[in-house]
């Protein structure tokens, strides 16, 4: 503790390729962390929570795997946490924050590429490098082998080339929103992966909800409109390109939107995936509404053929099978509304089983 009191995190210097020494501490540091934390904590809170709802139609080997599953969620739910909180604490009072054009210019007289950077926000990038670097590995060696391997191993080299790039190039001010962007919708979908394993479907439901609406706004919206633009049209009008570039600067330029611009591309990927297991669930769903209500309807015209034929029914026992009936049928419409964003990870998760069946 009195090593980090010690540091002045508001110290500030240029990014030097010596600062990547760090790096294998961390590479080191999230393995030997999510090791112990697997094994007294998210082990026992995850058989708490699974075990304890004794469905019938569950076995133990299918209770084990949602614990596998429900301690890698966990594992990502505390990184996206913690790196949401450190990305916001250093970046939240920067002027760069808010406004764009700072992300190339000030303080002061200070121009890209000769801009400083903070202690602090050097430390958030070496944790942020660290955890990308280790979950390439994990990703191979560790965690269950998923459906959209490919898609998230495509992912993490592209996090860890930009990241690093980005610290190298001096663009660590773009790079830092960038973060702040998108760890905070992560944060919402492991909490509701671990509410569908532990069988919370209302939470689960709520999480993934705010997780639709935090990627389309972050990711879709907010990411393209004002970091994409700024990185790749505000910079040129902004910096006087005979005076404040480098003879490097065009492939900087390139290179980096080219990442950026890729990252856009996986996020409306997978935001098509979710989209069309969200539209097949409402299908489903109004499928089987379609289906109760014919069958309701079946119900209640037997209902009222037994009542005309049988001359000893009285008036009250009529209403309370019309009760009977109308409590079935508000059932059946709660049944077919509730559920349907949690549904969908349902799906998700036995498309993967069917595929490490295969395997």
């Amino acid at each position: 503790m009195g090593l980090i009191q010690a540091l002045d995190f508001e110290h500030e210097s240029f990014p030097a390729y010596q600062d990547f020494l760090f790096l294998p501490l961390f590479v080191i540091f999230f393995p030997t962390v999510r090791f112990f934390l697997d094994r007294l904590v998210f082990e026992h809170i995850g058989r708490h929570l699974i075990f304890n709802k004794r469905l019938d139609i569950e076995t133990d080997d299918e209770r084990n795997k949602k614990i596998i599953k429900f301690k890698e969620s966990a594992w990502k739910c505390v990184y996206y946490l913690s790196a949401e909180i450190l990305s916001l604490a250093v970046t939240y009072r920067e002027p760069w924050f808010t406004k764009t054009t700072n992300f190339w210019i000030g303080p002061g007289n200070q121009r890209w590429p000769e801009q400083k950077m903070k202690l602090k926000l050097k430390a958030m990038y070496m944790y942020t490098d660290g955890f990308y670097t280790y979950s390439i590995f994990a990703l191979i060696f560790w965690e269950t082998r998923r459906s959209d391997f490919g898609v998230s191993m495509g992912h993490h080299v592209a996090s860890v080339i930009l990241i690093t790039m980005s610290y190298i190039c001096r663009f660590a001010r773009v790079g830092s929103v960038v973060l702040a962007l998108h760890d905070g919708s992560d944060v919402f979908l492991e909490i509701g992966k671990m509410s569908k394993y532990s069988g919370f479907e209302g939470v689960a439901s709520f999480s993934f909800i705010l997780f639709v609406f935090s990627w389309v706004v972050l990711r879709l919206i907010y990411y393209p409109l004002w970091i994409l633009w700024s990185t790749s049209y505000e910079v040129l009008q902004i910096l006087d390109q005979e005076k404040h570039t480098t003879p490097e600067a065009p492939v900087y330029y390139y290179v980096f939107n080219t990442l950026l611009f890729c990252l856009l591309v996986l996020h409306i990927y997978w935001w098509v995936l979710m989209y069309r297991m969200l539209l097949k669930q409402i299908q489903d769903r109004g499928k089987l509404s379609d289906d109760q209500e014919q069958q309701s309807s079946s119900s209640r015209r037997s209902s009222s053929s037994i009542s005309r034929s049988s001359s000893g029914c009285r008036g009250s026992g009529s209403s309370c099978c019309s009760s009977r009936a109308t409590a079935a049928e508000e059932a059946a419409a709660v049944a077919a509304v509730v559920g349907v964003v949690g549904a969908a990870t349902t799906e998700y998760e036995k498309e993967e089983e069917q595929q490490q069946q295969q395997q």
